[in-house]
Order: C-alpha cells, then structure tokens, then sequence
C-alpha cells in the first residue's frame, strides 16, 4: 500500500511537470482560452476559416504572431487575408478579396494554480484593430475586444468559458453592431500518449453571440441583429510538444434573428500552430 501512495505521487508530480512544460497549449479553437506562451516563447498561429450565411461565403487566412514578455503576459499581432463572395439569384458571383484591418492584443493571465495532476487559471485579453487595409475589405474605424477566460487542464479532462465584448466603431455613418460572446468547452483526451507519441485531445464547445443592430445615421437597422447559438465538434493533434494542429466546425442550433436576414449556415475553422 505505502508502495502505491509513492509510486502515485511520483506519477502525479510527473503530470504537474509534463503539464508546467513551455509547450503550447490545449485549447479550443472558436473562444478564448487562459493560455500563456511564457517568457521568451514566440507562437506563429496560421488560422483558416471559412463560413456561409445565406448567398455569402467568407474565407479568412489569418497569421498570427505572439510572444511572452513573461511567464504570465503576452503580445501580439495578427495580419489577416479575406475575400467574401455573393452569389444572387440570377446573377454571376461577384467578389472582393484584401488584407483586412491588423489587429494588435495582450493577455495577462492574472491567476495560475498548479495542483497535483491539474492546473487552473484565468486571463484577461485585450485587443484592437488598426484602421488601415485594403479599402474593399477594410474598415476605416477601429473595434476593441475585452474578454476574460477560465480554464482546467489535466491529462485527461479540459474545460474552458470565457465572457468577450466587441465594441465597434462609426465608420462614415455606419455603425455594426457591438458584439457579447458568451462560450463554454469541455475536452477529452481518449488516449494517454506517451512523450514521443502523436497527442489527440477531443472538444465539444458551446458557443453563444448576441449581436446588436446595425447603425446607420443615427437609426437602426430593422434587419441586422440577432440571438445565435452554437455547438462546435473539434479535434486537437499534437505531434510534439511544439507543434499543433486544431480544426473544427461551428454548427448553428438557434438563431433568433431580427427582420428579413439570412441564417447562418455553419463556419469551419483551421490553425496550424509552432512554438520557437
């Protein structure tokens, strides 16, 4: 019996160290998760996302760069790629492609809590978008994102929820409406890989966004707005402890939308991560 208790112990101190290891993360990929590179770590993010909503289709190829200042803050900035096409009825499909307006964030992750097996924290983020961009894509007013985020990650369970408002500015007499995400994830790793061995780790998120109405001169927009709700099944793979790639798909289950506008038809998403 005083075998098994220390052979438990060395094994859960083992998991404490696999777990504290500058590697990337465990996340889910449509929310913000408490992640944290550390100090001196830079993370190259290339994230593809594609998405319909009624005659619309939208791809976005974004790169994204972030380095840790320390072990518990870090910056970054991300350059997207976006075309969006429109297909009406009776029409030919029309499209415009550009560099989207950049967008500069920090993350501070203010509580980290290591028990035996398992760790737990939460982070702040902050993020903006520079007015500039290819004028066909690009918005000549900025938007600002706060969030704040929770996470468990241990060997074999993952949850995460997290609370995001997205504030957007008037741009020539137009205003999108402001944006509250609200999400939730579970994960499951199935298997316990071994250190050399290729690391899976399934999610389920639940992903819910309020979006309020259009501004246009002052009035509202009667057909823009709207309550949706989400779920999003997605696999994790990890090659090694510096290496990841994360897809997934967002599936719309309840839309209350204001007005005569297209539903959502669903978004899939991409990233390929390296840590240096």
């Amino acid at each position: 019996m005083r075998l098994l208790r220390k052979t438990a112990v060395l094994i859960a101190l083992l998991l404490i160290a696999v777990i504290n290891e500058p590697a990337l993360a465990h996340a889910p990929i449509f929310m913000m998760a408490p992640e944290a590179p550390g100090k001196g770590a830079f993370d190259l993010h290339t994230n593809i996302e594609h998405g319909k909503q009624g005659s619309e289709r939208s791809t976005r190829v974004e790169q994204e760069f972030t380095f840790g200042l320390s072990r518990d803050f870090s910056v970054g900035f991300a350059v997207p790629f976006a075309r969006q096409e429109y297909t009406q009825e009776g029409t030919e499909q029309t499209s415009v492609t550009g560099i989207d307006n950049p967008k500069f964030f920090g993350q501070w992750r203010f509580w980290d809590k290591d028990v035996l097996g398992a760790k737990y924290s939460s982070a702040l983020r902050l993020s903006a978008t520079a007015p500039v961009g290819d004028k066909n894509i690009a918005r000549d007013k900025s938007s600002f994102l706060a969030g704040l985020a929770y996470g468990m990650e241990s060997l074999k369970w993952y949850y995460t929820f997290d609370a995001r408002y997205l504030n957007n500015l008037e741009d020539n007499g137009a205003k999108p409406g402001d944006r509250f995400f609200a999400d939730a994830a579970v994960g499951l790793r199935p298997h316990l890989a071994k250190l050399e061995e290729t690391d899976i780790v399934l999610y389920m998120e639940f992903n819910y966004m309020k979006e309020l109405k259009t501004m246009f001169n002052g009035g509202d927009n009667p057909d823009s707005g709207g309550d949706y709700f989400f779920i999003s099944p997605e696999i994790l793979i990890s090659p090694s402890n510096r290496l990841m790639l994360r897809g997934g798909f967002q599936i719309p289950v309840y839309q209350d939308l204001n007005g005569a506008q297209a539903p959502k038809d669903f978004t899939f998403k991409i990233t390929m991560e390296a840590r240096f």
